[in-house]
């Protein structure tokens, strides 16, 4: 069996998901069927595997022609457990990181969690300020897998957890992708991606977005078979989508944007992430001024 040796690991609502979409129909990719495994983040209360021969089982299909063999789990950049785990397994493992605008990613991520039944409160202003009280495990939903999820703060200074990483992996096994540069160019940043992963150009023109934002149809029924997933999960049953998973998956959900952020939030927000972006800009490289606090002259 082929190991993986390539690995998306955050940060979530980044554009992660369009970015596996588009490697996992390169020819020389054999990319993990199943988006999230979540094997390697053994300090999060829900990982989707938890037997290595399961995880393994999901590679099994990889052949010689496959240059890179790759899974996305979005939370491994924010655990602390993942990526020395994951070296411990592959060790020349290479690690592609999305970043976007950290106060866009943390209302995306809200509307993520109430989409996914971790959140109960709907309005981002106020379930931001209930981070206070969740930190020390306070009004956290029923439903909710792990709290942990719902400390949008923390999850989005992705500046520290970059740091982390790059304390523990070489910079030239580390691709970091603006989501902002994705959008306005994907060729050039998926011919970045492909140049990293020593992967030939298979002249991909078209570039879709996956994953946008969206809305539960039946968010009742959702949550009642996420919670039955959930309960197997915990059993040691592998992830298996059943009939009425599969379709729910597909027609429980409606494409819509969000609602724009008040300026009062967004400026609030912005001083809450300077030290971090600041950090991310000297990491990076990139000009991050668009997600800096503005300028007293300015206000």
């Amino acid at each position: 069996m082929k190991k993986p040796n390539f690995f998306i690991v955050g940060a979530p609502k980044c554009g992660t998901t369009s970015v596996a979409a588009w490697l996992a129909e390169h020819p020389q990719v054999f990319f993990c069927p199943i988006k999230e495994p979540h094997f390697f983040n053994f300090d999060y209360a829900e990982r989707r595997f938890r037997s290595l021969k399961h995880y393994e089982a999901l590679f099994s299909a990889a052949t010689e022609r496959h240059v890179a063999v790759g899974e996305a789990s979005v939370r491994y950049l924010y655990s602390r457990t993942a990526v020395p785990a994951i070296l411990r397994y592959s060790t020349d493992s290479r690690f592609i990181v999305m970043i976007r605008d950290p106060v866009d990613m943390a209302c995306s991520l809200h509307g993520q969690a109430v989409f996914n039944g971790d959140e109960m409160e709907a309005d981002f202003s106020r379930a931001w300020d209930l981070q206070s009280v969740r930190v020390y495990g306070g009004a956290v939903p029923s439903g909710c897998k792990d709290p942990q999820l719902l400390l949008y703060g923390s999850l989005c200074q992705v500046g520290r957890q970059i740091r982390r990483l790059l304390d523990i992996v070489s910079t030239e096994r580390v691709l970091v992708v603006n989501l902002e540069f994705l959008k306005r160019d994907p060729r050039h940043e998926y011919l970045r991606i492909l140049r990293f992963l020593d992967l030939e150009d298979d002249d991909r023109q078209a570039f879709p977005a996956r994953n946008t934002a969206k809305q539960l149809r039946f968010p009742r029924v959702w949550r009642s078979i996420r919670s039955t997933n959930r309960a197997l999960r915990a059993a040691g049953v592998p992830h298996v989508r059943t009939g009425l998973t599969e379709f729910l998956h597909r027609h429980n959900r409606i494409e819509r944007a969000r609602a724009p952020m008040s300026e009062a939030l967004r400026n609030r927000l912005r001083e809450y992430f300077a030290a971090d972006v600041a950090l991310l800009e000297e990491l990076t490289n990139l000009d991050l001024a668009d997600w800096k606090p503005l300028k007293q002259h300015d206000r």
